[in-house]
C-alpha cells in the first residue's frame, strides 16, 4: 500500500473509533435519562471506554496503518 492509502485507513479507523464510542455513549444517556423519570437511578450514566471491543480495536488498527504509512521509504 502506499504512504497516502495507510494514512487515510489509519485516521478512517480512527475517526470510526471516536463515532462508535460517541453513539454508545449517547445511547447510555438516553437510557439513563429514561431511568430518571422512573424514579431509580445511577448517579451518573454507566458507560466506559473499554466496554466495547471494536473502539480499542479500530484505535489500535487505525495506529498500525499510521506508523506503517511513516516508515514506508516513497
Amino acid at each position: 500500500m502506499s504512504k497516502g492509502t495507510c494514512l487515510i485507513l489509519g485516521a478512517l479507523f480512527i475517526l470510526t473509533s471516536g463515532l462508535i464510542y460517541s453513539i454508545e455513549r449517547l445511547g447510555s444517556y438516553v437510557v439513563w435519562f429514561a431511568q430518571i423519570n422512573t424514579g431509580t437511578y445511577p448517579e451518573t450514566p454507566d458507560h466506559s471506554f473499554f466496554d466495547n471491543i471494536f473502539i480499542s480495536l479500530f484505535i489500535v488498527i487505525g495506529i498500525v496503518f499510521i506508523v506503517f504509512a511513516f516508515k514506508e521509504k516513497s
